[in-house]
């Protein structure tokens, strides 16, 4: 099963996200899944994570990740995925507003 962790974010808490993200791909089971690692900087720019997922720890706070390469149409990338597990903090995560109407 090919699975996307998103994390990082342009919120606050973008560094909480880093924690959380590499503490879930850490965490997940590597047999059963295919990982895909899927930053976004401070910025908003949607990066690979270019370490192999067996590889990834768990990183600190402020802890900036380093092996990344940009992503030219995320769009594509998302729609290959069969599971998107978004581990997004703060405005733009879990704290979004999603009380607007159509």
């Amino acid at each position: 099963m090919k699975l996307a962790v998103i994390f990082g974010g342009t919120s606050t808490e973008h560094y909480v996200s880093v924690v959380s993200g590499t503490s879930i791909i850490k965490n997940l089971d590597k047999e059963k899944y295919d990982i895909l690692p899927i930053f976004i900087s401070k910025e908003g720019k949607w990066y690979e994570y270019t370490k192999n997922a067996k590889d990834i720890e768990i990183a600190q706070i402020g802890e900036d990740i380093e092996e990344i390469k940009e992503i030219d149409n995320i769009i594509e990338i998302l729609k290959k995925q069969d599971v998107l597990f978004p581990v997004l903090h703060g405005l733009g995560g879990e704290d979004r507003n999603n009380t607007r109407t159509i």
